[in-house]
């Protein structure tokens, strides 16, 4: 009886008060605001399906407030985009006043101080929360378990450690920026040499300050989330501390036990047990897409249907080659223009009788990001390059207000001119696309090429299977755990080389300051990625039952049925820890002595400030004589003396 009226308590508690705040440091277009945006829609009620009310559903949900800095309408999702965004009610924007970064740089120092004026905004508005979903910078993760001692749960998701986006590296690899610095500093003057190297070991203290903070502020996480198990092996590299044991001091005494070693299934995979690992979970994210939603209305014998009529080959010949990513150097675009030219190039020799389709380079585009706008024009450069050499018109982009996908580069070019299989050929770029047309995007793309090195996850690839489009990507980072090699797509190993600074027309490319343009055109790496998508061309029956198995594998594995559950299972997870957690400060020895001692001292320290302050300030206005202080006249009044 007690455990039935308990359950039905609380089934009734979390429909009506669990509340998660989510604060994310900008909302605009990408992978880490995606899901974000899943994880608030897997928090709300199920929406309702089959007549039937979201408010009768058994599955848990609650309400949610999401905090930014930063949600331009012109440049986010819609589901956030106001006033008809299924979310936007819930966003909140606070201290959009703060700079994204100084004159001289500082950059993560802006950042840093944004997260925790943005933790200090939600923790104000909603002290009685349930959950504290943090993401990108942990930095107020002390904040809310320190200074507030909320009993809420402090989650945050990991989408990858800071420490390894800096400027100098790649996903965790080092950059063309690191080797160029050092050859500046070698070919430069004594003295000029002098201030580069003081300069360098400035920026590297620097970064070393950002860096042991980064691990200090996550280690006072109840739970940390990872995107992917390429993303948790990094976070063991550079943070292993979050992997040991957790202190005595904040855990509960039923958890004090030493850690029993880890369970290996038998696929390889390590099971996380209680105490190993216990704070640190994988929760892949998840796609819930219109496409989706309408393949799921078709019945079975439509949906067969389509699948054969779709396998005509005069229309998979004018499908174009897709890539959907953000405008940054590391997402690695150079890639596919180069593997683009290969196949001109082969097609041009006849070592390749198949018509090449058109190509269109698609994703978010911040016209406020510096790195956005100088990467559009040296990709445009370079594909002006590849198409000049080849006798096809220049490169179009398509504006970010346009309505349509529509361009000059669809149009067949004159025949007589040019070979037959390269009327198609053509480069287009599509910058801030909206859902809408990105979902047509994906729907009428022959195959996407996903060109990031060493990406933390990479939910493009889950898009573009669940949109039954085979999927070309490197062999590294998230892709290897969500392509299936010969099955949904096809990886390829990649082999990493520097062009110097040749022209567009040569492949390479030098920015306005003369720095080198890392393209990855490496023979072996653009050759593997040009017969992956020469295989896919040639074989169009094989790329539809590659669709077919992509969409098959989201349903199974990534479909938002097992991220809601899954997603669940750790909000609950996390309230409870938070509760042991300021249980364990309130009441538990030693650790609450501890933190209440270092409250106290801060607390006397900016006493002490103040009335410094005040004192000299009252004797600069003549109110107190030199040779006393606040505290000396507040006794000569209480004594009744007339001194004053």
């Amino acid at each position: 009886y007690f455990r039935c009226n308990y359950q039905h308590r609380h089934r009734k508690m979390t429909k009506e008060s669990f509340h998660v705040v989510f604060i994310h440091l900008d909302l605009g277009i990408g992978g880490a605001e995606s899901l974000v945006l899943n994880l608030a829609k897997a928090t709300l009620p199920p929406e309702a399906e089959g007549g039937r009310d979201a408010k009768e559903s058994p599955e848990p949900s609650g309400r949610i407030s999401i905090y930014t800095t930063h949600c331009s309408p012109t440049h986010c999702y819609d589901e956030v985009r106001p006033p008809r965004g299924r979310l936007s009610p819930h966003v909140h924007v606070r201290g959009s006043w703060i700079p994204r970064r100084l004159r001289l740089g500082g950059t993560a120092l802006c950042s840093a101080l944004r997260m925790l004026y943005l933790t200090h905004c939600a923790a104000r508005d909603h002290p009685d929360a349930s959950v504290f979903v943090l993401d990108v910078l942990p930095t107020g993760v002390p904040y809310l378990v320190e200074w507030w001692n909320v009993s809420a749960g402090v989650l945050f998701y990991c989408h990858f450690p800071d420490k390894l986006l800096t400027r100098d590296t790649v996903n965790g690899e080092q950059g063309p920026s690191a080797a160029l610095d050092a050859a500046t500093v070698s070919g430069s003057t004594s003295l000029f040499r002098l201030f580069l190297i003081i300069l360098t070991q400035l920026k590297r203290f620097y970064r070393w300050a950002l860096d042991s903070l980064e691990e200090w502020t996550m280690s006072y996480s109840d739970l940390i989330v990872v995107n992917s198990k390429f993303t948790m092996g990094e976070v063991e590299k550079v943070f292993p501390s979050l992997f040991l044991p957790r202190n005595s001091v904040f855990i509960t005494a039923a958890t004090t036990e030493s850690p029993p070693k880890a369970n290996v299934t038998k696929d390889g995979d390590q099971k996380q047990t209680k105490n190993q690992s216990y704070r640190v979970r994988v929760l892949y994210p998840a796609i819930e897409s219109s496409l989706s939603k309408e393949r799921k209305l078709i019945s079975s014998s439509h949906a067969t249907l389509k699948f054969d009529n779709e396998l005509n080959l005069s229309k998979d010949v004018t499908k174009p080659i897709l890539s959907l990513n953000r405008f940054e150097r590391k997402k690695n675009v150079f890639l596919l223009l180069h593997a683009y030219d290969e196949l001109l190039e082969r097609v041009s020799q006849a070592t390749l009788p198949c018509v090449v389709p058109p190509l269109m380079i698609a994703g978010g585009y911040d016209p406020l990001n510096v790195e956005n706008v100088e990467h559009l024009a040296e990709l445009r450069s370079i594909a002006d390059g590849i198409l000049r050499r080849h006798d096809l018109p220049l490169s179009t982009v398509v504006s970010p207000s346009s309505n349509s996908t529509e361009s000059r580069n669809c149009l067949p070019v004159k025949t007589e001119e040019h070979h037959q299989l390269l009327k198609f050929a053509s480069i287009t770029f599509l910058p801030s696309v909206s859902n809408a047309i990105r979902n047509k995007l994906l729907s009428s793309a022959s195959m996407l090429c996903y060109t990031p090195h060493r990406e933390h996850f990479g939910i493009v690839p889950l898009e573009a299977m669940d949109a039954g489009v085979p999927v070309v990507a490197i062999r590294s980072g998230g892709p290897m755990e969500t392509i299936v090699d010969g099955v949904t797509g096809y990886l390829v190993h990649y082999c990493k080389a520097e062009v110097n600074g040749e022209n567009a027309d040569g492949g390479g490319s030098r920015n306005n300051n003369n720095t080198i343009s890392t393209i990855d055109n490496a023979n072996d790496t653009v050759n593997a990625y040009a017969d992956a998508i020469a295989k896919i061309i040639a074989n169009p029956i094989d790329a539809r039952l590659m669709g077919r198995n992509g969409r098959k594998r989201v349903d199974e594995i990534f479909g938002m049925e097992k991220f809601r559950k899954e997603w669940w299972e750790l909000l609950f997870e996390a309230q409870r820890r938070g509760k042991e957690r300021c249980y364990s400060k309130t009441v538990g020895r030693g650790y609450c002595v501890g933190s209440s001692l270092l409250r106290s001292l801060c607390e006397l320290a900016v006493v002490v400030l103040s009335a410094i302050s005040l004192t000299w300030s009252m004797k600069k206005a003549g109110w107190l004589e030199e040779n006393m202080g606040i505290l000396g006249t507040i006794k000569v009044w209480l004594n009744g003396r007339d001194d004053l």
